[in-house]
């Protein structure tokens, strides 16, 4: 059984005038990324490996996740250029490509990732995943590279506000 942590960047800034990779997350998005990790720490679910696309905005969720699991000391968050993706294509390979002895992983990226990945994994349409969506998949599965369908849960922040 492989699980699946998708989670869109929270809200940039752009008060700042910045490239695309350099937005940092806005003070909403500082606070809704202090929501959602407290939900996801509620699911009790132990994460093997944390990645995130390595723009600033991503990168800044992912250490407000990281630094709210009770368990991060054991975890580093690893950057990668493939997870700066707007098609999904790029997180798809990526994601058939994860280490198997990871069983539970959590990937932070953008948009159009999360909105592709929730129809294609979850078989979910007509859903546009807001800014510190979370997605969580299930898939009945051993090996990463045999993804197809599978279940999924998803967390939205203006459920909990």
């Amino acid at each position: 059984m492989k699980k699946l942590i998708i989670i869109r960047h929270a809200k940039s800034s752009w008060e700042h005038n910045v490239e695309d990779l350099k937005r940092p997350i806005s003070n909403r998005g500082y606070t809704d990324s202090q929501i959602m990790s407290g939900i996801f720490n509620n699911l009790d679910i132990k994460v093997d490996a944390i990645f995130s696309s390595h723009s600033k905005r991503t990168m800044q969720t992912a250490q407000v996740f990281h630094n709210n699991l009770p368990y991060s000391s054991n975890l580093s968050i690893i950057k990668s250029i493939d997870l700066y993706d707007f098609s999904g294509n790029m997180v798809d390979v990526f994601v058939k490509q994860i280490n198997n002895q990871f069983d539970n992983v959590m990937i932070f990226t953008h948009n159009n990732s999360c909105n592709r990945l929730i129809s294609d994994y979850g078989g979910i349409s007509n859903i546009h995943v807001p800014t510190t969506g979370i997605l969580i998949f299930q898939f009945d599965v051993y090996l990463w590279s045999e993804i197809i369908k599978g279940k999924c849960n998803y967390y939205f922040p203006k459920s909990f506000k």
